[in-house]
């Protein structure tokens, strides 16, 4: 497909395009810290974000979600799916965000369908922004998911100075930019994206093997950082981890819910709903009777990572995508990379 640029200050012609089919979100900058909201004027538009603290997920896989409704009427009981069936296109998602959500993609999409999910993302137009201002915590390239992205997009943005080029993935991105008299890209275009790409790599300071973690993981389940994690702290500065699931809620890839019953005080009506859990809780692993499969800390820090680190799928499928935003929030320093290093997979 071809590719083509569009200077900065133009981008309001791109975004206006945008709005006439779908509801657009993109990173906006209300205060210190920038997020996904809905965009409403170029003004809003904050494409010079370096992250998030909540991950794009958000419009795919809730925090909080009604399921169905149902109710009891002459002995005779109905349900209704309750779906979200709007058009939206995002703007601005880093590579790393997108990498996460083909690893739902392939989660939702597997033995079990997620109906849900899978409607939001059917009815989503992804406009992916290469990232040319790496987080300072993030270890992207480490897992081949960044800084710059090769796919999963509909239209890719990267930021060429002045300009950003565009480049199209699918027939949806092409269709969008028609009749817009876009200058064609150039050689020299493409050659000063391979430079940023370059510079934005030389910016990353954090690392992991992500291929040997998982094998060295698996094979040190009692390794002595654990206890450190759950119960002294130590592990490159850090303090011993609270498991408040901070980092389970700002993980792009993190999925697991929890589904309960909002019911009518009459018993005849009510919705099924879910919303987001974390393994670090206590509550998580609690069964009849008291029992909990990962009472203590350690054996609940060690599950999240092994997760990240791809043990749980025989280290096939990792699902950290390096975005950081784990080490950012923590509230006692712990750095998963660090932890890597400290078993010997760094």
């Amino acid at each position: 497909m071809d590719a083509y640029t569009i200077e900065k200050k133009d981008m309001k012609i791109l975004l206006k395009r945008f709005q006439e089919d779908y509801k657009v979100f993109g990173p906006i900058k209300p205060g210190l810290e920038s997020k996904f909201d809905e965009i409403k004027s170029i003004e809003q538009l904050h494409l010079d974000y370096i992250s998030t603290v909540l991950p794009p997920k958000k419009f795919f896989h809730p925090p909080k979600e009604a399921m169905f409704s149902y109710k009891i009427e002459k002995g005779r009981f109905t349900s209704k799916e309750i779906k979200q069936n709007e058009k939206i296109l995002i703007i601005g998602i880093h590579p790393c965000d997108v990498y996460a959500l083909l690893k739902l993609d392939k989660l939702f999409s597997g033995d079990f369908k997620d109906p849900y999910y899978q409607n939001r993302r059917k009815n989503c137009v992804i406009v992916a922004l290469n990232c040319v201002k790496p987080s300072e915590y993030s270890f992207c390239s480490s897992m081949n998911t960044g800084p710059f992205l090769d796919k999963g997009y509909d239209i890719l943005l990267t930021d060429i100075g002045t300009k950003y080029l565009i480049e199209l993935g699918t027939k949806t991105g092409e269709k969008l930019i028609e009749g817009l008299n876009l200058k064609k890209a150039t050689k020299d275009n493409y050659h000063e994206k391979k430079r940023r790409l370059e510079t934005s790599k030389k910016k990353i300071k954090k690392s992991m093997d992500a291929l040997k973690i998982s094998r060295i993981a698996q094979k040190n389940l009692h390794h002595e950082v654990w206890f450190d994690l759950g119960e002294c702290g130590g592990v490159a500065g850090s303090l011993p981890c609270l498991s408040c699931g901070s980092c389970t809620f700002v993980c792009p890839t993190c999925y697991c819910y929890d589904v309960y019953d909002t019911v009518d005080f009459s018993l005849k009506s009510g919705t099924r709903n879910r919303e987001l859990d974390s393994c670090q809780l206590l509550e998580y692993g609690e069964v009849a009777h008291g029992g909990n499969f990962r009472k203590d800390r350690k054996d609940r820090i060690r599950h999240w990572m092994l997760c990240k680190f791809g043990v749980a799928a025989g280290g096939s499928n990792s699902s950290c995508v390096g975005c950081g935003r784990c080490i950012r929030v923590c509230p006692s320093k712990i750095d998963i990379t660090a932890v890597a290093k400290a078993i010997g997979g760094g």
